[in-house]
């Protein structure tokens, strides 16, 4: 688990100007090992929240993130690792140029990892 909250640079829609305005996310990520004779299975679920500015983008753009990630990690051996996973994204964003611009969506990421 991570957090953050604080203050930070964020655009304002109804002022056309940049804030310091309070910001707060983090994420959560539950997984479990499971050994099966020489490899190793690990399921897991990752929530992830951020609501606030990011000072190094363009007009301290304002974000809102929503996303859940379940997946499964598989190590037959200890150097190759297959990672797959399912996302929901929920995503909104706000600067001077795009006001309201909000996109959501699912994906599948596979991932193949060596190890040497």
């Amino acid at each position: 688990m991570e957090a953050n909250y604080g203050r930070g640079p964020i655009f304002n829609t109804q002022t056309d100007s940049i804030e310091v305005k309070p910001l707060a996310g983090g994420f959560l990520t539950m997984s479990y090992k499971i050994d099966l004779k020489k490899q190793t299975i690990i399921p897991y679920t990752r929530l992830q929240y951020y609501s606030g500015g990011k000072k190094h983008e363009t007009d301290a753009r304002s974000h809102l993130v929503k996303e859940i990630e379940a997946g499964v990690e598989w190590q037959p051996n200890k150097n190759f690792e297959l990672v797959t996973a399912f996302v929901y994204s929920d995503r909104a964003t706000q600067d001077f140029v795009r006001r309201n611009y909000m996109e959501s969506g699912f994906l599948l990421r596979i991932q193949a990892q060596v190890n040497f």
